[in-house]
């Protein structure tokens, strides 16, 4: 579908309830089952569910009463705040589409169409949903943190919290993430996970179309595989499952997963995994990465999964500051499986990064943005010519694609609660890379070397006032090509 079609289906389908509407908050949601919290996407904060509540009402991982009010807000016309992003998204000023549509889209329409009917109060069967039982990883990405990988919480326990910042972006490495274990408050039993095994059976019934599992990464966790029996007893010719995987590490749990897809009385499986930049720059961004590693558990698992079942594998893409050095080498490297394993194998999801805001793309010097934005445009414009391009680009993924390009150039503020000046934010850049090299055996101005001047400009240790990093200081990046001859 084109943007131009895109816009009208937005039009007829959601904006005819309300210009502020999204279905996904009635029929998706994300369940983090290991703290026992919820969000209706991945965009917007997580919420506490009662864990009280759910010794009766099961279905009240979904329909809680912070969640019915956000619904009661969109049938009026009014934004919630917690999807800021869409908003911000749509109010570039160029008629961008939100995440709400693409969100939304994946739902008929005549469901979409009940929602005014059924309104705010009810309760409803998602037809989506995304669940984590716990934070079980093997990596431990720049961008993650402890509440998310045990891999990162032993970096805590190790080294201590992240130290030297300005802004309140620290608090998620400050942490060994020891919170986001709800054994550590119910003893050996979690009510969460108790309830949704419990909610299972109805929401098979109830026409539960696709779930999601991640993590942690979920290879990782016993809980996963525990689940995937738990699947076995009840079959169903309408329910995909989808399974969030990093690829790295141990081979083995990547071919036992292969293994599962020929086991499960399903009528789908999908795969996503995570990546968005190419080679060294990869395996910086996300410590526990290798590169070549990640790509060849990839293509194993196309060549060798239950082709009966297996639909697609979308490669997620967290947009952040340093993966816009090598994102065009990435996407090269997805053309080529494209053109080998099909259009969607793999899909590219581009999924741009507000938090930490020190990490955003937004947070780099006015001359490294232009730069990283004409090297984008140029790869963009370059690649439309190929004979192939929009066979192998979906609209939905060009579409993506043009908006952050958009995004990059017109956006100012990537979160609702960014706070402070530029100059903070780039403090706060230096601090945490400096410790995340020490820590992890990394350096960044090796990996980064276009970045090194500006990077070793920062002093921490300065008050801020004194950081010299205003816009324009940086000469040398210019019409998208980087000349490293003019560093000093």
């Amino acid at each position: 579908m084109s943007t131009d079609n895109l816009r009208k289906w937005r039009d007829k389908n959601l904006n005819s309830i309300s210009p502020s509407f999204c279905a996904a908050k009635w029929y998706n949601v994300s369940l983090h089952l290991g703290h026992g919290f919820k969000n209706s996407c991945h965009l917007p904060l997580p919420h506490p569910i009662d864990a009280e509540k759910l010794k009766d009402r099961p279905q009240e991982l979904h329909n809680t009463d912070f969640s019915k009010r956000q619904r009661k807000m969109m049938l009026e016309g009014t934004r919630p705040a917690e999807c800021s992003y869409c908003w911000k998204i749509e109010d570039i000023g160029r008629d961008n589409i939100g995440d709400r549509v693409y969100k939304s889209k994946i739902y008929k329409e005549e469901d979409i169409a009940k929602i005014k009917e059924l309104g705010a109060d009810v309760d409803i069967i998602p037809k989506t949903i995304e669940a984590s039982f716990d934070r079980t990883c093997n990596f431990a990405c720049s961008y993650c943190n402890a509440g998310y990988s045990t891999t990162w919480g032993k970096d805590i326990d190790k080294f201590g919290p992240y130290q030297k910042f300005k802004s309140v972006s620290a608090g998620a490495y400050q942490n060994n993430g020891s919170w986001a274990d709800a054994n550590g408050k119910y003893n050996d039993q979690n009510p969460y996970v108790e309830a949704f095994l419990k909610w299972w059976p109805d929401l098979i019934e109830g026409g539960l179309e696709e779930i999601r599992i991640t993590g942690g990464e979920p290879c990782a966790s016993p809980n996963f595989w525990s689940f995937l029996e738990k699947m076995k007893g009840y079959p169903s010719d309408k329910l995909r499952l989808a399974v969030n995987s990093n690829l790295g590490g141990n081979f083995k749990r990547i071919q036992r997963l292969i293994d599962a897809s020929y086991e499960l009385p399903i009528k789908e499986f999908d795969l996503y995994t995570s990546n968005e930049a190419y080679g060294p720059h990869a395996d910086y961004i996300r410590d526990g990465l290798i590169y070549d590693e990640w790509r060849s558990h990839m293509v194993a698992f196309l060549e060798g999964v239950n082709k009966d079942i297996f639909r697609s594998l979308t490669v997620m893409m967290t947009i952040n500051s340093l993966c816009l050095f090598s994102i065009d080498e990435f996407l090269d490297d997805m053309i080529v499986l494209k053109r080998k394993y099909g259009p969607n194998r793999p899909n590219v999801d581009f999924n741009i990064l507000r938090w930490p805001a020190f990490m955003s793309p937004l947070a780099l010097p006015t001359d490294v943005k232009r730069f990283l934005h004409k090297k984008l445009s140029n790869w963009f414009e370059t690649r439309k010519q190929d004979e192939d391009f929009y066979q192998l680009f979906s609209e939905g993924e060009i579409a993506q694609i043009e908006r952050l390009i958009d995004y990059i150039e017109v956006v100012k503020t990537g979160h609702v609660t960014t706070e402070g000046e530029d100059e903070i934010q780039f403090h706060d850049f230096k601090s945490f890379y400096e410790q995340y090299d020490k820590r992890r055996g990394k350096d960044f101005c090796k990996t980064f070397p276009e970045l090194a001047v500006w990077y070793q400009g920062i002093d921490v240790d300065q008050t801020i006032s004194d950081v010299p990093m205003k816009s324009g200081e940086i000469t040398h990046f210019e019409d998208g090509v980087y000349n490293s001859n003019n560093t000093q």
